[in-house]
């Protein structure tokens, strides 16, 4: 048998299409790196009282699930044979499992093991949204009856729909913007590196959740801050200074971490709003969660969290680590030497199967009318775009920025009308909402035609 030797450049390999299996596969990842993520703050909790048995417990309960996820993510390795025509060559050879191969001219057989990962390939963006859009309008409708009467039969029927409706609410969004974010920022990107970007994401959350729950409550102890209860400065110091600083912090360091990936500023805007994707998908997964737990008022509060997160918090993560995520990408260029001038195309290329059909069809999928409206919306001369950050400093201080505006912004409206009528607290709070959601699209809007004027 010949040695493995380097694939050559330009390798060719043919896959079937399959544009939903990446997102029940994210769909199991971020269930599992949640539950891990709990098992994970309970054994530095214990630590940090002293409880020594709640660590070990929870070590204990860790360590399985930590396997699993170390195998889901183990690479797809596929071994390729290539018959190069050569005189000195033989007309057999000889394959594994006792399989001889004949050629019709003298050949000679070379063997590569590489990386098996086909381009990203998700659902269009409106079917995900038009999807996400059902499953809230039949949620709201499942969940009514409670909302009216305590008929065990309306609490079975909330049962089965709330737990897809959770399953669905949470993630749809999510990927309906990294879907969108795909086509946009039109980068070849392999399955397996979009993965990674979304896990990177997922795997922040733990030290944010360890900074906002365990060491920054300890920091206001110790100077004196003990209620952190609703309307209170401690409440506001976590939500405008703890949350922004630690989990920007924590995605721009996750972002660094794929530096590998990160071949100019486009790509590190790519990789900073996946990983801001990433964050956001585990944690709407509880947020959505504690939504149909809202009891006799979880079709309110399940409709409203999930639409809200959805079009408003979703999006805000994404785009602040993308101003941390271009930034990076310009730093790391420039640390390397490559300028504005020199960057190179990807000259990788693909070969996509119809997973029905088994035909060859071509990977750059064609814009729908709603996809060619949004992309002329999203465009803007070179002249009149907005100039991303290129130092990872400014970057990630705008990051923080946005996201300590927008929470501290919304406490700051929450205490306001503390006092007043609970019917008036959630229109002042809605309110609020929709003004700084319009406000982020605007934003929004700048960044994206931005990026496409850069260098990729």
């Amino acid at each position: 048998m010949a040695p493995l030797t380097p694939p050559p450049r330009g390798l060719a390999l043919a896959s079937k299409s399959s544009t939903w299996s990446v997102i029940w596969r994210m769909l199991g990842i971020v269930v599992l790196l949640y539950i891990i993520t709990q098992f994970a703050f309970a054994t530095i909790y214990g630590l940090a009282i002293g409880d020594s048995f709640l660590s070990i417990i929870s070590m204990f309960c860790m360590t399985p699930l930590l396997l699993l996820f170390i195998y889901s993510r183990r690479p797809k390795l596929t071994h390729v044979i290539m018959a190069t025509p050569d005189q000195t060559g033989s007309y057999q050879h000889g394959l594994t499992n006792s399989r001889v191969l004949q050629t019709p001219m003298p050949t000679r057989f070379s063997h590569h093991l590489i990386r098996d990962s086909p381009p990203l390939e998700m659902p269009p963006a409106s079917t995900l949204w038009i999807v996400f859009s059902l499953t809230v309008i039949t949620a709201f409708l499942g969940l009514l009856p409670v909302m009216l009467s305590d008929n065990p039969m309306w609490i079975i029927l909330a049962i089965l729909v709330g737990v897809p409706a959770w399953l669905f609410g949470f993630s749809l969004p999510v990927h309906a913007w990294w879907a969108f974010s795909t086509r946009h920022f039109q980068l070849m990107t392999t399955k397996i590196q979009g993965e990674k970007m979304l896990v990177a994401g997922m795997l922040s959350t733990i030290p944010a959740i360890v900074i906002n729950s365990l060491i920054f409550p300890l920091l206001l102890l110790l100077v004196g801050i003990e209620s952190m209860d609703r309307g209170t400065i401690g409440e506001l110091l976590i939500l405008a200074v703890s949350a922004p600083v630690g989990e920007e912090l924590c995605k721009a360091a996750f972002v660094l971490s794929l530096y590998k990936m990160i071949d100019s500023p486009k790509r590190g805007f790519q990789i900073g709003f996946s990983v801001g994707l990433g964050f956001a998908l585990l944690e709407n997964l509880q947020y959505i969660m504690l939504s149909l737990g809202g009891g006799e008022y979880s079709a309110i509060s399940y409709s409203m969290t999930t639409i809200i997160r959805g079009i408003g918090s979703i999006p805000g993560h994404a785009f602040w680590t993308g101003l941390s995520g271009v930034s990076i990408g310009w730093f790391l260029c420039t640390k390397r030497g490559i300028s504005s001038n020199n960057f190179q195309e990807d000259s990788t290329k693909w070969v996509v199967f119809d997973s029905e059909s088994g035909q060859v069809i071509n990977s750059q999928r064609e814009l729908s009318k709603i996809g060619k409206t949004v992309r002329g919306w999203l465009y803007k001369p070179y002249d009149r775009s907005w100039n991303l950050p290129r130092n990872p400093m400014i970057g990630i201080s705008l990051a923080i920025l946005g996201h300590s505006l927008w929470n501290g912004s919304s406490w700051l409206v929450s205490w306001m009308f503390i006092e007043t009528d609970i019917l008036v607290q959630v229109i002042a709070s809605l309110a609020w909402t929709g003004i700084m959601i319009v406000t982020l699209w605007f934003i929004a809007r700048e960044i994206l035609a931005a990026v496409m004027h850069l260098p990729s």
